[in-house]
């Protein structure tokens, strides 16, 4: 009923800029202000270039590239820093999370042979994009609030609430974690790959034809993507979706290309490389966790700037600045008083496995283990059966976003490969013929009914069918 009602009330959103006049908020005065609060940032990015800048004077690099690259990274942070420290020139701090992004990539680039100046350039790279810009804000923003509802107009619960964010946060951590250990192999800096279920496979996969034919660290640039991952799950406020909407594309663009890289280097690792990476695999089912983790923000914040386009507003300004909606929306609960179990529930809000789910899920694990527990049929049927398993197992991954509930039937889709597939590849093996035949029909039935949901998404929900 709340929803309901909630819909059927007209909206008004103002950008970021009729908010401040409304207000009779001086921007100018305001960043002054802001940029004095933290101008303890700007002597810590300084401080932090001029370890850049004396590192290679302790350290040996054994690389002149990298030498050249940790200079002249901390020349520019420190010239930056200085000329950013006039509030009227603000805007020129884009600068350094730029060069941070760049001092994640250096040594990935080059191939670094020590591993303490990989190490110290993420580190360093991650503290200079926490310093100007996750501490104090964006620049040019006055670290002003956009007052307004945390919930969007129609919805039950908030997806941009640091508790919905927390998991996600976390699960890339963990990524990045991995990504790092597997990259030291890469990179030399040690000489085995620990692997909890598969014994030596791990090395080779990470030293495999398709690990060689990327031209950096593939495991290398994972950890990367992992860390910018997590930062980006940490920028902005508890209402994100209407407030800074350009970070959580930011976060979008980090989580599902990254997700479908990862599904698509797990299915290399038995068709083409034809061994497992326990760790890679531990990794890619966190990535795929975090997807359906993500989507409702973007759905989210995808609502509010249609809506703020159908009313005229300028779209770049909305979608860079922010804005706030008027004649709808909810404040976020109080959840101090929740239990653990209740602060759970309240993460996951909007995800669930309904039983028709999971069986895809069986299914698609299932496929993907076949031809290692049943080692009869040809080649052609395992690898068929692999490739369409872990389709599977990503589809209804995403399926289980309330939201993108409706992706489950490309599972239909699969089904019909995976029965073309059988017809042509494992007549010779009855077993494997009759396992893939009853998966598929199985899987094209329970790809058919949508589940029970438990929350409401305003306009949104007339697209879940």
């Amino acid at each position: 009923m709340v929803s309901q009602s909630l819909r059927s009330r007209p909206l008004e959103i103002k950008d970021f800029f009729e908010l401040a006049r409304e207000k009779g908020i001086e921007l100018n005065e305001a960043r002054t202000r802001h940029q004095y609060k933290f101008l303890w940032t700007y002597l810590t990015n300084c401080i932090l270039g001029l370890w850049l800048i004396t590192m290679p004077a302790v350290v040996t690099y054994k690389s002149a590239s990298l030498v050249l690259s940790d200079i002249v990274s901390g020349v520019l942070v420190i010239l930056i820093e200085a000329i950013s420290f006039s509030p009227c020139r603000a805007m020129v701090r884009w600068l350094t999370p730029i060069i941070g992004c760049w001092l994640l990539f250096a040594p990935l680039a080059f191939w670094a042979p020590n591993p303490v100046v990989y190490h110290v350039d993420t580190l360093v790279g991650c503290l200079l994009i926490a310093f100007s810009f996750l501490i104090p804000g964006m620049p040019g923003k006055a670290g002003l609030d956009l007052p307004g509802p945390d919930k969007p107009p129609g919805w039950t619960y908030n997806p941009s609430s640091w508790i919905r964010r927390w998991l996600g946060i976390a699960l890339s951590l963990v990524g990045f974690l991995i990504a790092r250990y597997l990259a030291a192999f890469q990179l030399g800096y040690i000489a085995h790959a620990w692997d909890p279920f598969f014994g030596g496979s791990s090395e080779k996969v990470l030293h495999s034809v398709v690990s060689r034919s990327f031209p950096i660290s593939d495991a290398g640039f994972g950890a990367m993507a992992y860390i910018l991952e997590m930062i980006s799950g940490f920028l902005g406020d508890r209402a994100r979706w209407r407030t800074a909407p350009w970070m959580v594309v930011l976060f979008a663009i980090l989580v599902l290309p990254l997700g479908v890289t990862s599904i698509t280097l797990v299915i290399t690792q038995p068709t083409i490389v034809h061994h497992w990476c326990g760790l890679c695999l531990i990794a890619a089912v966190g990535l795929l966790t975090s997807v359906p983790l993500a989507v409702h923000e973007i759905i989210a914040m995808g609502q509010f700037l249609l809506e703020a386009k159908r009313e005229g507003k300028n779209f770049w300004r909305v979608f860079f600045m922010g804005g706030t909606v008027s004649g709808g929306g909810q404040p976020d609960p109080d959840r101090r008083g929740y239990s653990l179990a209740q602060r759970w529930v309240a993460s996951v809000q909007g995800v669930t496995i309904p039983w028709t789910v999971a069986v895809q899920l069986v299914i698609g694990i299932w496929l993907m283990a076949r031809p290692d527990v049943m080692r009869i049929g040809t080649v052609w049927s395992g690898d068929a059966d692999q490739f369409i398993g872990a389709l599977i197992v990503t589809i209804a991954m995403i399926a289980t976003a309330e939201v993108t509930r409706q992706v489950r039937f490309l599972n239909i889709i699969c089904a019909v490969l995976l029965l073309i597939a059988a017809l042509a590849f494992s007549r010779a093996a009855p077993l494997v013929l009759a396992s893939e035949i009853i998966c598929a029909i199985v899987l094209a039935v329970v790809s058919i009914p949508k589940g029970r949901m438990l929350e409401r998404y305003g306009a949104w929900d007339k697209y879940i069918w």
